[in-house]
């Protein structure tokens, strides 16, 4: 799997693997959430039970080199910026950049994996939505796909 990185992206993956998973392994599909999410990657919940189930070795823990595995697998198919972007474009009918506060509120709430009205407002705080309630997509998804480590 090695051959599939740089040496110094593998170094990057392990101290961060390392950093979350001292004991080497990670035992449930949230701890692997935090360690990619952490590392820029954006994987459904879906997709997190689906990696934690292929990759999980007899004792029901994910090892680094099948985290490895899992990354090469996940960054062959995701292209989280783009995906979300296109997905606030469909409710942007006048290609405006932007979508209501409100109707963001509806989405973020109502489909896909549904967040509750604290998540929302939590989001809608940290991007500082003015008094006209418009949310300008890309803020917003330059907030959901950054590192953990690059927030405040």
């Amino acid at each position: 799997m090695s051959k599939n990185f740089k040496e110094e992206e593998i170094d990057n993956f392990r101290q961060c693997f390392q950093l979350f998973a001292p004991q080497g392994f990670v035992d449930t599909p949230d701890k692997l959430c935090f360690i990619m999410r952490s590392l820029s990657m954006a994987p459904t919940i879906a997709e997190l039970k689906r990696y934690f189930a292929k990759y999980k070795k007899d004792a029901g823990v994910v090892e680094f080199d099948d985290f490895l595995k899992i990354v090469w697998e996940h960054r062959s198919t995701e292209n989280a910026p783009n995906e979300i972007s296109a997905a606030f474009q469909n409710y942007d009918t006048q290609r405006l950049g932007y979508i209501d506060s409100k109707q963001l509120r509806y989405i973020l709430t109502n489909t896909g994996e549904k967040l509750t009205d604290r998540d929302v407002d939590l989001i809608l705080r940290e991007l500082n939505v003015g008094s006209d309630g418009r949310v300008f997509y890309d803020n917003l998804v330059q907030m959901l796909t950054q590192p953990l480590a690059g927030r405040r």
